[in-house]
């Protein structure tokens, strides 16, 4: 039997009342005062800074402290006293439970798992109960738990209130407090709790259809394991039917267990029923993760608990139903709960959308983890009843201690002591010592069975970290890219799954629409600084075209960073951060979805095109680079990353277009192989003679020295039709051919390196002036080091880095009629991407636009044109001299010359000669 509490109560702070309702949070009773932003100083402290919040989203109400909720039990609350009765509170802060003035101390309870006080004798008609729920944690880690995604107003807000089921749980005297259902192979085994006194005898029976012989009974006696006010039981092996349907990746098999308690007599006492999945999830021999025995890829994202409306946990399955099918609708097949652990609403969710899961403690400490003052006693406490709580959960396949812990070898110590008691509780699932503790500086935990980091010893485990550093920015861009060399070395010492940490971090520009969807709790104000800041700037009218050109270049940046992942044997796979905005932390916009989980509305966001290359199977061409010059051959090995749940055969084609006319260039069909699921396998030769390409380009009327850009889409054509692994699965890359031309200045045009006397004396003839000087600091004072792709996470995180967002090509402008491109970076623009970027005047459009982080919207431009006097100018950033070794940069060259030269070039814009020489000086 269960009494519902919903409904209204009264909360008490700081001596004065209030009419809530329950569940509910202050934030969402319209209780509390203005936010307050703490800010990190020396370390784990916090404190309070002034002004608007521009960092992360403003609680309407903000509150931090004690608040007593309570409300007085009338008759329809009042139960049978021969009855045992527990209050439970499905999830709040730190709680209290007074009844009558009198402190009952919880059975279980912690921020991660619902809290239980036994309240039987204690409550009837007229009883006061008062809850105290401290959101300021006192006798708790509380500095741990503020930094924790569990907590921290960067997200989910440090809420205070009581939520999810609050409410009476009536059962009789003795009655089966707990029952957990293990798997392995085609063996089960149960787990219960009898709430009993120490000499109760009898039985337990428990049936499931997925058991081969329906019911397995077991005796209760005072012989059973006593611990907890319980007697603790276990089945023997119980064998499975053998049509028993497995839990696996996208299938979310469920069945049914119920287990009966009966006393000597044969009298029913007590019944209870679960729902559990089969699934055996783990690694083989090789350090791969398995799920079945089977290899698959780890397609993660990180939910750091952002919820705008609410400011905390949905607590409905219906919700977490959208929530599961939007990471679905992205390839992602795991979700890490960032130092949180959801409720259990989210774990139903996932089991039935066959979603792995991997929740965290409510920690995050880089600096003495489970060495302050109660840490280690609560996280342990918190470990066992999240493991406990969620075990019958098949999606629950992974957990970690918390997010990016740093300690001393006595904290250390304690890590491996956790370990060991989770692994002594529950070995069906994988347990590590966090989410990229120490940066990865430590290398490997022994005793962890998977290392997940964003480096190992200080080298890249993803393509891009802050500052700009990994593979993606740094090296020339290719198809090739793979971290088989720190694996390698990761092999050394560790046999045990590898998978990527926080992988992408590629910030996109604010869509200010999503302004209008907040409603809740939330108030953007961070979002509304930015819109107004762009408006004062001007930027407001061509504001959506650069927020699709980031999200374009970040959606290419991603998929780079999966691709080097598949083209690396010993990685299990990647977990991002993030599909999803994160609203704190300096405004770190990098999601495909915004704060509110709906896809962005623009092209880059479309699901599909993110789960194009997040996805079981991927062809992959590698490619030695993207740009090449008619002269080349271009010779690579195609792959498949087979990851499915089958082997498959199958024919592989290859079809080249021109990208502007689609018109079809070459077509080839491969013979017949055979792909085994889990593995990498060559596939077969990529072949490209350019030469031969530029004849049938002559007959769609492209002229010699243009250069074009070219669509290879490759193509594996399973041998069958049935099921999704065995339609056409194909993979597109783009790549650039340009003419093996030097470009030469025409006589037309006076170029330098400075704003010199002769290019003021050219200007006032009338004449043309190429200011192109070398990219560096010492000759662009007033510049920025630019780079391929967005900004990683934000500059408010991350100060030292100089905030470009990529470039905004006009790719209209005349001057690209011999230079193929979009309006977005994309990788024939790489050697110039990373140049610098000058600040220009407000008034000037460039050609090359460098985008600016919203945290400082700086008009750049790597290419722009104007007159002065009576002359013309073009203005370039990039020093396109100094990059004439790639085919891509002589192209540019060439293009901007011939411009210069023709009547196209009639720019309108005026600067004058001050200010000119202002971009020197």
């Amino acid at each position: 039997m269960y009494i519902n509490l919903e409904g209204n109560w009264k909360v008490r702070i700081e001596d004065k009342e209030y009419d809530v309702m329950i569940p509910g949070t202050l934030d969402e009773n319209g209780v509390g005062g203005a936010d307050e932003l703490l800010l990190k100083k020396e370390g784990r402290e916090f404190v309070k800074a002034d002004g608007p919040i521009a960092s992360r989203f403003t609680r309407k109400n903000y509150y931090m402290g004690e608040a007593v909720y309570s409300r007085v039990i009338d008759s329809k609350d009042v139960v049978d006293p021969d009855c045992r009765v527990f209050l439970e509170v499905e999830r709040s802060r730190g709680l209290k439970l007074f009844v009558d003035g009198k402190k009952v101390e919880s059975i279980r309870g912690t921020l991660s798992t619902p809290y239980v006080f036994e309240v039987t004798g204690l409550v009837h008609e007229g009883s006061r109960i008062e809850l105290v729920c401290d959101n300021s944690y006192e006798g708790m880690p509380a500095a741990n738990i503020l930094y924790s995604s569990a907590a921290t107003d960067e997200t989910q807000t440090n809420w205070n209130g009581l939520i999810g089921k609050v409410g009476f749980k009536v059962v009789p005297g003795n009655f089966i407090d707990d029952l957990r259902i293990y798997t392995r192979g085609n063996r089960a085994y149960a787990k219960a709790a009898i709430s009993a006194d120490a000499g109760f005898q009898g039985n337990i029976v428990i049936r499931s259809k997925a058991f081969r012989e329906e019911a397995a009974q077991m005796a209760i006696s005072n012989t059973n394991d006593y611990s907890n006010n319980c007697i603790q039981i276990e089945t023997d092996s119980i064998e499975l039917a053998s049509d028993v349907l497995k839990w696996d990746e996208y299938e979310g098999n469920l069945y049914c267990v119920e287990a009966t308690l009966y006393d000597l007599q044969g009298k029913e006492i007590h019944s209870v029923s679960k729902t559990f999945g089969i699934r055996d999830f783990g690694y083989d021999n090789t350090g791969r993760l398995t799920i079945n025995g089977r290899r698959f890829f780890l397609r993660g994202e990180a939910n750091c608990a952002e919820f705008p409306e609410e400011g905390h946990w949905p607590m409905d399955k219906d919700r977490w139903l959208y929530i599961m099918e939007k990471y679905k609708s992205y390839g992602i097949n795991c979700v890490r709960f960032h130092s949180h652990c959801p409720p259990e609403a989210a774990f139903e969710a996932a089991d039935k959308l066959g979603i792995m899961v991997q929740p965290e403690l409510s920690h995050w400490n880089p600096v003495d983890a489970f060495i302050p003052e109660n840490s280690y006693e609560y996280y342990k406490k918190e470990l066992v009843e999240i493991i406990t709580s969620y075990a019958n959960h098949p999606s629950f396949v992974m957990l970690t201690l918390g997010n990016e812990l740093h300690s001393s070898e006595a904290g250390i110590s304690k890590m491996e002591e956790l370990l060991d008691i989770a692994k002594s509780i529950d070995d069906t699932r994988l347990y590590a010592w966090g989410s990229n503790n120490f940066y990865g500086d430590r290398g490997a935990n022994g005793k962890s069975d998977f290392y997940t980091a964003s480096d190992y010893r200080k080298t890249m485990l993803r393509a891009t970290s802050a500052g700009m550093k990994g593979h993606l920015n740094e090296d020339y861009p290719s198809a090739c890219h793979n971290f088989n060399e720190v694996c390698n070395e990761i092999r050394k010492e560790y046999c045990k799954p590898i998978f990527g940490f926080e992988v992408g971090q590629y910030e996109i520009l604010p869509d200010f629409d999503e302004i209008q969807e907040f409603r809740g709790v939330s108030d953007p104000v961070n979002y509304k600084m930015i819109r107004d800041r762009a408006e004062q700037k001007g930027a407001l009218k061509d504001w959506k075209k650069y927020v699709e050109a980031t999200g374009e270049t970040a959606l290419m940046c991603y998929g780079e960073e999966v691709e080097a992942v598949l083209r690396t044997p010993e990685m299990s796979g990647l977990s991002l951060l993030g599909i999803q905005d994160f609203p704190g932390q300096g405004t770190a916009l990098v999601g495909m979805m915004n704060s509110h989980m709906e896809p962005k509305p623009y092209k880059f966001a479309a699901p599909e095109r993110f789960r194009d290359f997040f996805a079981p199977v991927r062809v992959l061409a590698c490619l030695p680079k993207y740009t090449y010059t008619f002269s080349e051959l271009l010779s690579c090995d195609i792959t498949i990353a087979n990851y499915g749940k089958r082997d498959i055969g199958g024919k592989i084609e290859v079809e080249i277009s021109e990208e502007n006319t689609g018109i079809g260039l070459m077509h080839q069909t491969q013979r017949t192989q055979h792909f085994p699921k889990g593995e990498l396998t060559t596939a077969g030769k990529l072949g490209i003679r350019f030469s031969l390409l530029k004849s049938g380009l002559g007959r769609i009327c492209i002229p010699e020295d243009v250069g074009v850009c070219l669509v290879i889409r490759i193509s594996l054509l399973p041998e069958e039709s049935r099921g999704i692994e065995n339609e056409p699965i194909t993979s597109t890359y783009k790549i650039w051919a340009f003419p093996d031309i030097t470009p030469a200045k025409p006589d037309s045009v006076y170029e330098t390196a400075s704003f010199d006397d002769t290019a003021l004396k050219v200007l006032e003839e009338g004449g043309t002036v190429f200011l192109s000087p070398a990219s560096d600091k010492e000759s662009l004072p007033h510049s920025i080091k630019a780079q391929f792709s967005t900004d990683f996470w934000s500059v408010g995180t991350f100060d030292f880095q100089e905030g470009g967002m990529g470039q905004y090509i006009d790719d209209s402008h005349p001057l690209f009629k011999r230079f193929p491109t979009g309006n977005h970076n994309e990788w024939q623009w790489w050697p110039m991407a990373g140049r610098r970027a000058v600040f220009v005047p407000d008034k000037i459009k460039p050609i090359i636009k460098e985008l600016d982080s919203y945290s400082y919207l700086r008009n750049m431009a790597k290419l722009f044109e104007c007159r002065c006097l009576k002359g013309r100018v073009m203005f370039s950033s990039m020093g396109l001299s100094d990059l004439l070794e790639y085919p891509e940069a002589k192209a540019l060259l060439y293009a901007i010359y011939a411009y210069l030269d023709s009547d196209d070039f009639a720019p309108t814009q005026e600067l004058t000669p001050g200010e000119i020489k202002a971009l020197f000086d």
